[in-house]
């Protein structure tokens, strides 16, 4: 009797470690990508995906829409004008919030180039309908340009109807990277996140502008906030208590290497795009080719990948997912099923390429 019951215990096991084996090889998956046609879209670079809209950049730096599919990039229309017109922008960020209102922020350019002040913030209410987003009847505007405000990054975030979060800091105050804009009452809150890496004074204006060029930020829908930079591997989830940042976890913790002090760039980077539910990270340490990169090399500067790593929003460890194609940035469709893979035109001015990986049936 007791060694049937030994026999039945033995059997219990095995059966239970065989589970966890699978558990644990399906814990890293690969995944075969489908070439999204874009023919009918040359000359213009991806920039935003909000829903299934993708926004993108034509040479003249004005702004187009197109849906994204599985398959496809439909024919995207011109949205609005890049120029020093009436009714036309200077260089745009743009953003949505949980209703699907747009949100344009515009700073100056002269001599093709931008400026890091701030001169508007327009806000045009939800609609598909091209001819309504274009027309200025519909445009929400208030100006920004006594701000005195430094946007450094490409992205922000909406937290009310009167307020937003973005990367960057008061023209004054350049030891904060993330500000809260109340736009109706022209104010500014910078948040205490500084990088404690003891790095000299002198430096300042250089640790701003590695820890905010190339950074993102985005939220989950409620009170919890992702910031990247994809200057190295520095990653981390945080809430907002006025002008406190609490960090909540560190996905990634790496300083980025400032040029004062480290001279040679990171090997390895990261972008990162999510939604309500899951992080997606992009780890880029290969060259175009597909080779690890061992020593930074000038002209091949930009570091390529295919790993893509999944963190819910406490950040903790989902899943490895390892793509078939290489690319630098990516995207995730409105229903969180489509993940899309893309490169950019930083090699010969190109029309980049743009996978799609199915993740809707990874759990």
């Amino acid at each position: 009797m007791k060694t049937k019951n030994l026999i039945t215990i033995l059997i219990g096991m095995a059966s239970f470690f065989s589970c966890s084996d699978k558990s644990g090889a399906e814990f890293e998956v690969s995944l075969e990508g489908q070439l999204v046609k874009t023919d009918v879209n040359k000359g213009k670079w991806p920039k935003w995906m909000f829903g299934d809209n993708l926004y993108a950049l034509d040479h003249d730096y004005s702004l187009w829409r197109g849906k994204l599919t599985k398959t496809e990039w439909q024919k995207a229309e011109k949205v609005l004008v890049h120029g020093h017109g009436e009714n036309e922008f200077g260089d745009m960020i743009i953003s949505q919030d949980d209703n699907g209102a747009f949100y344009i922020l515009d700073h100056p350019f002269k001599d093709n180039m931008g400026s890091l002040l701030m001169t508007s913030l327009t806000i045009i209410k939800h609609t598909d309908n091209i001819a309504a987003i274009k027309d200025p009847k519909n445009w929400e505007k208030y100006d920004l340009s006594k701000m005195s405000f430094w946007l450094c990054g490409d992205k922000f975030v909406v937290l009310s109807d009167s307020t937003i979060l973005t990367v960057g800091t008061p023209e004054n105050d350049q030891h904060h990277i993330l500000s809260v804009l109340n736009f109706k009452n022209q104010t500014v809150t910078p948040l205490d996140y500084w990088p404690n890496d003891s790095t000299p004074q002198a430096l300042d204006d250089e640790k701003l502008m590695v820890y905010t060029n190339g950074s993102g930020i985005k939220g989950n829908g409620k009170d919890k906030i992702l910031y990247w930079d994809d200057s190295g591997k520095l990653a981390f989830i945080f809430t907002i208590d006025g002008p406190k940042t609490n960090i909540l976890s560190h996905i990634y913790s790496d300083l980025l290497p400032i040029p004062g002090i480290a001279k040679t760039p990171s090997l390895e980077r990261i972008h990162c795009c999510a939604d309500n539910n899951r992080i997606y990270l992009l780890y880029k340490n290969l060259t175009c080719k597909g080779e690890k990169m061992e020593q930074y090399d000038r002209k091949d500067p930009f570091p390529w990948g295919n790993i893509v790593e999944v963190y819910d929003w406490d950040g903790v460890k989902q899943r490895i997912i390892h793509l078939d194609q290489l690319g630098q940035e990516i995207m995730l469709s409105k229903d969180g099923k489509t993940l899309y893979l893309y490169s950019e035109d930083l090699q010969d001015g190109a029309d980049p390429y743009i996978y799609s990986y199915d993740v809707g049936s990874l759990k």
